[in-house]
């Protein structure tokens, strides 16, 4: 009996506690549900704006404080009348003092984020921001720019049939990458000449070092950009030169737009024996840094660094520390003075964005950021105008023999040279010789053959060469003396 009414009481125990529960159960309406997701919704995105500008204010070398980034971000939202992670993030960033404070679309996130030196699909050229618009360093051997005629120091102004004057190298880039095999139309402006070229999309490989034995003893190394593979490549090269018993290195960061910082110390780490190398400052002081070199068998090249005033950020850090630790020597004109350092983040959205953390200095605290990288020794490139009286004059009568080598042969590369399609002339109609006509046929719109038609001499023979700047180059001139 006992036991019957033990469960008797517990049931009706359980009962009641199951409709006071129920009771307490409300089903909330559409219009409750959506007001509470809305309120949500509004918590985080204050919660994300918050995150973004504490953490901007905290790291901001040359300080900036949230309030600042919190009114940019309210007074975005009002000129818009919604929320817009991407405007207010520029807004805040539009706050900051300095050119390297930088909002980037997801699209400019994700081309940023990419390893180039592996392999994309683009058109093959290394571009940089310049005052004049975006300039075109180097051009791939070989690939769809190559091809099409693109060349060195032409300034990108259109892609597609739209202006980009005034866009950043970020923007250019994410308008001339895409599928492979389809054809993108760059419009570049060299010297007073406008020209449209085409492109074919290829997968571009991507190498950021090309070398050159000038005799036994002495190599040289172009270094186009710092890449996350570049040191990797430097490397390999430097253990060969070694086993080859290489005495003399020129390593040419001239038109080096730098790149990643990280590999940057990587190189330094192959030519500079271990010690110092540099210092990092941020903005709280406690986290400021030394870097060392941990290399106790760099290699003793007699090494020759040439700069110039498009050698920046990464390239002038490399500068910096071999010229500090006095393990090579600097030749060319003043750097250009970028020696801070951006930390790139991605945003909630996929968006992505930049901002100046600190800066580095020479290991005995002397400053690059604004000042550049004073060369050892200072030499300038002589820039003179092409005086078309000193080529070989053409002879329409014997133009045929313009690819059987000969003074016809020597006549036609003159003038490719001039027009930057060749390095050097001479009386030899070889491979360099068929491939510069080919890109030049490409540009006019030619069938592209590599044998020169009548139309491209008569176009070579009318052009106007004064307009044309030729450069001697001095400095590698005086590299090598070094040496002899």
């Amino acid at each position: 009996m006992k036991k019957n009414r033990f469960f008797a009481l517990l049931l009706a125990f359980v009962m009641l506690f199951s409709q006071s529960v129920f009771a307490e159960v409300t089903i909330k309406t559409p219009e409750q549900q959506q007001t509470e997701v809305q309120e949500y919704s509004n918590y985080m995105q204050k919660k994300i704006v918050q995150v973004y500008a504490h953490n901007i204010a905290d790291n901001y070398y040359y300080g900036v404080e949230d309030e600042e980034l919190l009114f940019a971000a309210i007074c975005n939202m009002i000129d818009e009348g919604k929320f817009d992670i991407n405007g207010i993030l520029k807004s805040m960033l539009g706050t900051l003092q300095d050119d390297y404070s930088e909002f980037y679309t997801p699209e400019e996130y994700k081309a940023m984020t990419e390893d180039v030196s592996g392999k994309f699909s683009g058109i093959g050229v290394t571009i940089t921001d310049n005052s004049n618009g975006v300039l075109v360093l180097s051009v791939i051997d070989g690939g769809p720019a190559y091809k099409a005629g693109v060349l060195a120091n032409d300034y990108i102004v259109g892609v597609n049939g739209q202006s980009v004057v005034g866009m950043n190298s970020s923007q250019v880039r994410e308008l001339v990458v895409g599928a492979i095999g389809t054809e993108v139309r760059v419009k570049v402006l060299r010297g007073k000449e406008e020209l449209e070229l085409t492109c074919v999309r290829d997968v571009v490989e991507v190498s950021q070092i090309e070398t050159e034995m000038l005799n036994d003893d002495t190599a040289y190394i172009k270094l186009l950009q710092f890449t996350s593979n570049a040191p990797k490549e430097m490397e390999t090269l430097v253990k060969e030169l070694r086993s080859k018993s290489v005495d003399n290195v020129i390593l040419d960061l001239r038109d080096n737009p730098g790149g990643d910082l990280n590999a940057a110390i990587a190189m330094a780490n192959i030519f500079i024996s271990a010690g110092k190398i540099a210092e990092l400052r941020y903005k709280d002081e406690s986290k400021n840094t030394f870097l060392y070199s941990e290399n106790f068998h760099a290699p003793n090249f007699d090494l020759i660094v040439l700069v110039n005033e498009h050698s920046a950020s990464a390239s002038e850090f490399l500068a910096m520390a071999i010229q500090s630790r006095g393990a090579g020597k600097i030749l060319g004109t003043k750097t250009y003075g970028k020696g801070s350092m951006q930390i790139l983040n991605r945003a909630v959205n996929g968006a992505g964005f930049k901002y100046t953390v600190g800066e580095f200095y020479s290991y005995k605290g002397q400053r690059i950021n604004t000042l550049g990288v004073t060369p050892d020794i200072e030499v300038e490139n002589l820039v003179i105008s092409i005086n078309e009286d000193n080529f070989q004059k053409m002879d329409f009568e014997k133009v045929p023999e313009g690819n059987i080598d000969g003074e016809m042969t020597l006549a036609l590369e003159q003038r490719l040279a001039a027009l930057g399609y060749m390095k050097e002339a001479d009386e030899i109609f070889d491979d360099t010789t068929k491939d510069a006509v080919s890109r030049l046929q490409a540009v006019l719109g030619y069938d592209i053959t590599g044998i020169p038609e009548i139309g491209l001499y008569m176009f070579l023979n009318d052009y106007d060469y004064s307009q044309l700047d030729s450069v001697i180059d001095l400095q590698m001139e005086a590299a090598m003396k070094r040496f002899r």
